[in-house]
């Protein structure tokens, strides 16, 4: 029984040691030099956003026509966005057999790669290989 205190003693005083070798570590980690730079540079970068902020602010006090008119066009982007994205929902979920008033762009027959043979098509129809005088036009 007198080996299991001794035991127990060696074992806190070797988890102390390791501890201390730990703690050291960490210590050395946070006093190297590149961390409380690293912090400086954080604060001055957060200094620098600041200052960018209040010029702009500067700015479009003094010139709010065209800050306006940029915001306006960057909001007709998003509604154009937004818009055709949900049009694009709309023709997906609409059931195949239901009749959806679509623009012209989206219908099959005006895909761009129809269109060459809709234009044979029409000139055919505009000028038939009937007539007497026929013309054909070949590409």
């Amino acid at each position: 029984m007198s080996d299991a205190p001794e035991k127990l003693e060696q074992d806190v005083e070797a988890s102390r040691g390791r501890l201390d070798r730990t703690l050291a570590d960490l210590q050395a980690r946070l006093n190297q030099p590149g961390i409380p730079r690293d912090f400086a540079d954080l604060r001055r970068s957060g200094q620098a956003a600041s200052e960018t902020v209040e010029r702009f602010v500067q700015d479009v006090r003094v010139n709010p026509v065209p800050a306006l008119l940029i915001a306006a066009g960057f909001g007709l982007l998003v509604y154009e966005a937004f818009r055709t994205a949900a049009e694009r929902r709309r023709l997906a979920v609409a059931p195949a057999g239901t009749a959806v008033t679509t623009a012209d762009r989206y219908l099959a027959e005006n895909h761009p790669d129809r269109m060459h043979e809709r234009l044979d098509d029409a000139l055919e129809e505009s000028f038939p290989g009937s007539d007497p005088v026929s013309v054909r036009i070949t590409k």
